[in-house]
């Protein structure tokens, strides 16, 4: 063998050596796109997986055909808690069976006792399961990659899982899951009573709408008074929060004071912005070109970054997912919401849009918002005795405030009035307790308890107690 024909050889060997050992380090994400990290990298990425991201914001259970309840927090019974290893069995079994149900199927299943979880977003079968600390999800995830609720069934017979995304419905049978947990915890629950029931209107009002709304309200909300999270009156507080994101001393970081209150901070090409009204912002330029986005990283980095930074508020969830670009780079942008005394919080404030967002492009966070308001204390037991409108109650109040609103979004003339409110009814798409907060004090600020109706086109909130109009946005 000639001495060249050796070196090709060798040179070919090497280089078949190095593409083996380079697909020992890289990792394999969803969607076939490669990342070029280093295997202690991902280990310390993983590491805040742990962070209860992707959680259900609204909770049905049916305990029969007749009597079905909602609920928007899980702090008190756990069932979300309880059915992650259930669901991780589901993901990881090789000995699922699984059938695509129709939507008439899947609707009778509600009359059996159950349980379901709606999520805010769709979420990604297979990040869900890596979130539930499965290494290697079943094929599941290839038929049906996205879900917007899991259904337990709970009844005597044979348990099952339903995973849905819009109309289409995945029905999961596994020999070996046990649903014990949350059979018992449901039972516990009603039990209990004190339940404020909630029926179908395509029973109720005779519409082709499956949501679910309550005729009499059994129980009121709590007085909630807030204050801002941060003290934008403490300098100190303010230096402290810039020496958090920097990982700085202050003596390193630039600091500029505006004559409204607003504190600037600035380190290399990073700035943190906090306003006079307690709203921050931080902002980083982006390392490297990033033009192919991955969502599991990105939730991973998103994760670690909020759990770097400022404390998180207890009922934080996941509420939304958007693609973003910036020029040649393509990233993510992440909204996360929470609750206080186990309802949504919603921000009347045209200054703030949501309570957390990021930017992120895989690795990299590049823009970060927050505007946290927190329960005072002493504001933890005090109960409103005024009686709750019901959820008919605030649509028969409002109908021709809605009505006007549909007729000029759709241009409808002549039409039977008749026909116009069971189009109306039937494109109602929720309907639920929430706050909203006004944003108009730094402290002592009282939420306001309001009927959020979502409908196709408009997002009212109408006050639990008297009707008014508090908010009206379009979607």
């Amino acid at each position: 063998m000639s001495k060249e024909r050796f070196k090709t050889i060798l040179l070919l060997s090497l280089v078949c050596l190095s593409l083996y050992l380079v697909t020992k380090v890289w990792v394999e994400f969803p969607y076939g796109t490669s990342f070029d990290f280093r295997e202690e990298e991902i280990k310390e990425l993983e590491s805040y997986l742990s962070i209860d991201l992707i959680r259900p914001n609204k909770y049905l259970v049916n305990f029969n055909e007749d009597s079905h309840t909602i609920f928007y927090s899980d702090i008190d019974n756990n069932l979300w808690t309880t059915a992650y290893s259930s669901l991780a069995s589901i993901l990881s079994s090789d000995e699922v069976e699984t059938e695509e149900i129709s939507k008439e199927e899947y609707i009778s299943y509600h009359d059996k006792r159950s349980i379901v979880f709606y999520f805010p977003e769709q979420f990604n079968v297979y990040i869900l399961a890596r979130f539930l600390d499965v290494p290697q999800p079943n094929d599941i995830v290839e038929k049906i990659q996205e879900v917007d609720s899991i259904y337990f069934h709970l009844g005597n017979d044979e348990p099952f899982l339903i995973l849905s995304k819009e109309d289409f419905h995945l029905k999961i049978f596994e020999p070996t899951i046990k649903l014990e947990a949350l059979k018992s915890k449901i039972s516990a629950m009603e039990n209990i009573g004190n339940i404020t029931y909630y029926y179908p209107m395509r029973d109720t009002v005779d519409v082709n709408n499956n949501i679910y709304i309550p005729v009499k309200m059994s129980k009121s909300i709590p007085v909630v008074y807030v204050e801002n999270e941060i003290n934008t009156d403490n300098i100190e507080d303010l230096r402290n929060i810039a020496e958090l994101f920097f990982q700085k001393d202050i003596d390193y970081i630039r600091e500029i004071v505006e004559n409204n209150g607003s504190v600037i901070y600035l380190h290399d090409d990073k700035v943190l912005k906090i306003n006079y009204r307690g709203f921050l912002e931080y902002i980083a330029p982006l390392e490297e070109t990033v033009n192919e986005r991955n969502l599991y990283i990105s939730l991973v980095t998103a994760s670690d970054f909020l759990f770097s930074n400022l404390a998180l508020p207890k009922n934080l969830y996941l509420s939304k997912i958007e693609e973003i670009e910036s020029g040649e780079n393509l990233g993510y942008r992440f909204t996360f919401k929470y609750r206080i005394g186990g309802l949504p919080v919603i921000l009347k404030s045209d200054v703030v849009e949501d309570f957390i967002q990021l930017e992120v492009f895989n690795k990299y966070v590049t823009n970060y918002k927050r505007f946290i308001r927190r329960q005072m204390d002493g504001t933890y037991d005090a109960m409103d005795n005024r009686v709750m409108l019901s959820a008919y109650d605030i649509i028969n109040m409002n109908y021709e405030l809605i009505r006007q609103d549909h007729i000029a979004k759709y241009n409808i003339q002549d039409e039977d009035e008749e026909f116009i409110k069971k189009e109306i009814l039937s494109r109602i798409e929720d309907i639920y307790i929430a706050y909203v907060d006004p944003c108009e004090n730094k402290t002592g600020e009282r939420l306001i308890g309001v009927w959020i109706l979502k409908m196709e086109d408009y997002i009212y909130a109408f006050d639990v107690y008297n009707g008014n109009l508090v908010v009206k946005k379009e979607q």
